[in-house]
């Protein structure tokens, strides 16, 4: 797939016609096409691919057609082709389905006209399999509905399939769009109508076969916008009727008029009649020379083509900034396409998600075959190092002397080991100096009098590991502050802990943690008052005279540490010394 497409890398495949650098117009009025190239790069229209009258249904023509452009777009550097249809010649609209009255509705509705319009126009008789539908926003408060349905027929469908075939074909890149030109044309309205949107008005599109009437408020957003057909006439029979009863409907009695010669043949009489029915109204005719929709020299340019690509004017106008401008434009309102590529021609090449995975799996499998060799040699030389190592080189007579040596070891490793467990920290006297001063600091209202510590092992026969108990005996004497708080916390099993634990904190002695399963600390504390105390007066006592403290205590810490502590002694022989002669 890779080597037969350039989906992977052209991005052309997947960009919208209006956003290629190269793009090719062509417009059908129903008398005539013409055809026009636009370069974005180097802002210049030429003239485009030649195209017959019978182009969109000559197979040979539209062939020939085709190969101009690519070779147009190749002569230009240009990589892909934006083609756009304007279809000039057919302009219809209907109504939606009045049950539908909410605005947050409508990028629903623009979806749903698209799949199936049945459920979505209000005629059920219309023809929906021989019509493209699409959505048209009326933002105006006062319009009837919240939108309208403009349809144009499927008869160019086989054309433009044709031309996005060749690029197939041709692995070039033909992205395809057939737009409304009275929907495009809307775009020209900003820059035309730059006076401030305090006055409603009426823009009439004049076409040779058709003319809208689109109708706007006082803030510059579509009300209505209707067709008026020619019927084989060269100019609308009933336009001053119809012009009038629609301003009467709308409640806007005398409009501004924008008239805008697209095509028709009747300007002036157009002029001349809608003056009579707005005799109160300005009615302007636009002459497209001395607007920016105009290319000096090049009559094949129509301004359809450059309000499609320019879609917004150089400056905010007045109107530019209204709600239906705003959308119009970046919404895509004006240039939705009516005949885009059907599901079964999509679905036979991989989307743009797909082929970029593609293209990566492609390196990934490079990378991995890379990858696979790096691996191969790495291990080949990894093998042809470990060959050429003296260990490769070991004899078997040198494995006894190898096996004495590591014996020698072991024993040595066992005698350490014996010995670094007798000697561990379990209980030195500045460590249990150290607990003495952090459980009883200076001015904590108590007065020691007595000190004892000790430590017994509780060995079972046949036992390697024996445990022990660590026992403190500190008796003194203590003020009502000092037994309501530091006695008090030490006979709790949480404050004797946290005692312990900072004392293990400070010395770094591992004897005193207590979050060990295999140790248990119990605590004894018998109160009683002193039988030498005497009240004094505060300025009288003294920390040092023990007839200041009104009580005595005895306190008993017992820690045991099981035989499974890591701190338990080993109880066997000390291991022999090894001799360091090799058998």
């Amino acid at each position: 797939m890779l080597r037969l497409t350039s989906r992977a890398t052209n991005d052309g495949w997947y960009a919208l016609s209006l956003d290629h650098d190269f793009q090719i117009y062509l417009r059908h009025d129903g008398d005539s096409l013409v055809s026009a190239a636009y370069h974005r790069s180097t802002n210049t229209w030429t003239h485009g691919p030649s195209a017959p009258d019978d182009l969109t249904s000559n197979p040979d023509a539209i062939q020939e057609f085709c190969k101009q452009a690519v070779a147009m777009a190749r002569s230009a550097g240009a990589p892909s082709i934006g083609f756009v249809l304007l279809v000039a010649d057919e302009f219809a609209t209907a109504e939606i389905n009045p049950d539908f009255d909410n605005p947050g509705s409508i990028p629903e509705l623009r979806e749903a006209i698209i799949a199936d319009p049945k459920s979505v126009l209000h005629d059920s008789t219309l023809p929906f399999e021989e019509h493209s539908w699409r959505l048209v926003p009326y933002p105006a408060s006062q319009a009837d509905s919240i939108a309208t349905a403009v349809t144009l027929s499927r008869r160019f469908d086989p054309f433009l399939s044709q031309l996005r075939n060749y690029g197939n074909s041709n692995n070039f890149p033909i992205r395809t769009l057939a737009a409304s030109a009275p929907l495009v044309s809307l775009l020209t309205l900003p820059t035309l109508h730059r006076e401030p949107t305090e006055k409603p008005f009426i823009a009439v599109f004049s076409y040779s076969r058709f003319t809208v009437l689109a109708c706007f408020n006082h803030h510059g957003d579509l009300i209505l916008i209707r067709t008026l057909q020619h019927r084989g006439q060269r100019r609308p029979s009933n336009l001053r009727h119809a012009a009038t009863t629609t301003a009467i409907a709308l409640e806007i009695p005398t409009p501004e008029v924008r008239i805008l010669p697209l095509g028709g043949k009747e300007v002036e009489w157009i002029a001349s009649d809608l003056s009579q029915a707005f005799p109160d109204s300005e009615v302007r005719t636009i002459r497209w020379e001395e607007t920016p929709f105009h290319v000096a020299g090049s009559a094949e340019v129509f301004p359809e083509m450059l309000a499609a690509l320019v879609g917004a004017p150089d400056e905010e106008t007045p109107l530019a900034t209204s709600h239906t401008f705003s959308t119009l434009r970046t919404e895509g309102w004006a240039t939705q396409d009516f005949s885009p590529p059907a599901a079964e021609e999509m679905g036979i090449f991989p989307d743009q998600a797909e082929m970029k995975l593609l293209r990566a799996a492609k390196f990934a499998r490079i990378g991995m075959a890379c990858f696979t060799l790096a691996v191969l040699a790495w291990v080949g030389m990894g093998i042809a190092g470990t060959l050429n190592k003296p260990e490769w080189n070991f004899r078997s007579e040198e494995a006894t002397v190898v096996a004495s040596k590591l014996r020698i070891y072991n024993a040595k490793m066992k005698e350490i080991d014996h010995w670094d467990n007798l000697l561990s920290d379990r209980s030195k006297a500045w460590a249990n100096m150290e607990l003495l001063a952090r459980f009883f600091p200076e001015k904590s209202g108590i007065m020691l009098r007595t000190f004892n510590h000790s430590v017994s092992i509780q060995a079972q026969p046949g036992a390697e590991k024996a445990g022990f108990v660590k026992q403190w005996n500190i008796s003194g004497y203590a003020r009502d502050e000092a037994l309501e708080k530091t006695l008090t916390d030490f006979s709790t099993s949480q404050g004797i802990s946290a005692a312990f634990t900072e004392v293990s904190r400070v010395t770094g002695v591992q004897a005193f943690r207590t979050d060990f399963p295999t140790r248990s600390i119990v605590v004894n504390i018998r109160t009683m008052e002193n039988s030498n105390w005497k009240d004094r007066p505060p300025e009288e006592i003294s920390d040092s005279d023990e007839t200041t403290y009104p009580y005595s205590f005895d306190l008993v810490i017992t820690q045991r540490f099981e035989s499974d502590d890591p701190l338990a002694l080993d109880v066997t022989a000390p291991p022999p010394t090894p001799s360091p002669k090799a058998p």
